[in-house]
């Protein structure tokens, strides 16, 4: 049985990516087994002050229910044995700890990429690229006044 760790930010985008790996499961090909690992998005120190952290792990929970139900839906619907987990610190650690638990599983990045973010690898082996669109603010606001002016 295969083993398949896949890293979710974003649904539809997981799902562009996943849908096309997937294979009818006949008698003679074993299923799959997919472990889905939510990434939500980070609160931000201000906004956290005011939650327990209980009620952070709890949104994070639920977050990760929201973003992969559609997804282990599908899979379900393939054959294969699907789990749900909620990172919580670094991607590199967390993908090394699961294959300590898993043996060896193939890591999927299938989170969406955003525009003036670099995304952490999720292994230490993948390069990390930098993102040639980043941008100072300033001049973003710059551009901006610009065009409001010239109307």
């Amino acid at each position: 049985m295969e083993t398949f760790i896949v890293y979710v930010d974003d649904k539809q985008h997981a799902l562009q990516q996943i849908v096309p790996m997937l294979h009818r499961s006949d008698s003679q090909i074993p299923s799959s087994r997919w472990i889905l690992v939510g990434c939500p998005p980070k609160f931000n120190r201000h906004s956290s002050r005011w939650l327990s952290r209980h009620a952070l792990q709890q949104w994070r929970q639920d977050w990760t229910e929201q973003n992969t139900g559609a997804l282990v839906q599908v899979l379900k619907d393939f054959g294969n044995a699907v789990s749900v987990k909620t990172v919580n610190g670094p991607l590199a650690d967390y993908t090394q700890q699961l294959r300590n638990e898993l043996g060896f599983a193939r890591v999927v990045d299938a989170r969406r990429p955003k525009l003036s973010v670099n995304l952490a690898p999720v292994t230490k082996e993948q390069p990390q690229e930098k993102s040639n669109w980043i941008l100072p603010s300033g001049f973003l606001a710059m551009g901006a006044f610009i065009v409001m002016a010239s109307e």
